[in-house]
C-alpha cells in the first residue's frame, strides 16, 4: 500500500490527527473522540498504522484483567516523499484533496457548532484565500520560510497555556490570463 494511500483514508486521517493533538490515546478514548467510527473499525485502521510504522504503542495498562494499549503518531514518519507524489495518477490525487477537504469540513463544523461566533477571533478561527504574484525563486522562499516557522511551532509540546489549532494550507498553481 503506498504511503499516500494509507494516510489520505477518511478514518486513519481523522485517528492521526486526533493523535497529533497533543497527548498518547488509547482506543477507548479514540472511540469517545470519534463517536461516528465504529470500535472494530478503529482496531483495523490502526492496526494497519502499527505495521506501516505511522503509530506506536508508547504504554500499557490494565484495565479489567486486560491489558490496554496507549498510542502515539510518530510524527516524523507523516511526510509523503515527492517521488511517490509525482507517480500517483491524477484521479488519485483528486480523490486525496477531496478526503483532505471532508476531514476539514468536519473540523470546522465541529468547530463552528460548539463555538459562539464571538471567540472566532480570539480564537484564532479563519479561513482564506488570497492570490499571489511570485517568482518561481520568490515562490521557493515563501515555501521554504512557512516550512521552517511551521516546523519550529510542530515542536511544541502540548500545555496548559497552548492551544491546538489545526493549519491546513496549499498552493494551487492557477494557469491562463
Amino acid at each position: 500500500m503506498k504511503k499516500i494511500d494509507l494516510l489520505l483514508h477518511p478514518v486513519r486521517m481523522r485517528i492521526v490527527q486526533k493523535l497529533m493533538q497533543g497527548k498518547p490515546l488509547t482506543i477507548a478514548q479514540l472511540t469517545e473522540a470519534l463517536p461516528d467510527v465504529p470500535q472494530a473499525t478503529l482496531y483495523r485502521h490502526m492496526k494497519l498504522l502499527l505495521e506501516h510504522g505511522h503509530v506506536e504503542v508508547v504504554d500499557t495498562r490494565k484495565v479489567s484483567g486486560t491489558e490496554e494499549r496507549i498510542f502515539s503518531v510518530k510524527k516524523e514518519t507523516l511526510e509523503v516523499p515527492a517521488s511517490e507524489v509525482e507517480i500517483t495518477p491524477q484521479e488519485d490525487h483528486i480523490r486525496h484533496f477531496a478526503v483532505f477537504h471532508a476531514n476539514l469540513l468536519q473540523q470546522a463544523t465541529s468547530y463552528l457548532t460548539e463555538t459562539p461566533p464571538g471567540q472566532y477571533q480570539k480564537e484564532g478561527f479563519s479561513y482564506w484565500q488570497t492570490p499571489l504574484h511570485l517568482t518561481d525563486e520568490e515562490f521557493h522562499e515563501l515555501v521554504a520560510s512557512i516550512q521552517e516557522r511551521i516546523e519550529q511551532a510542530f515542536r511544541h509540546e502540548k500545555t496548559p497555556e497552548r492551544t491546538t489549532r489545526t493549519f491546513a494550507g496549499m498552493f494551487i498553481p492557477q494557469h491562463g490570463p
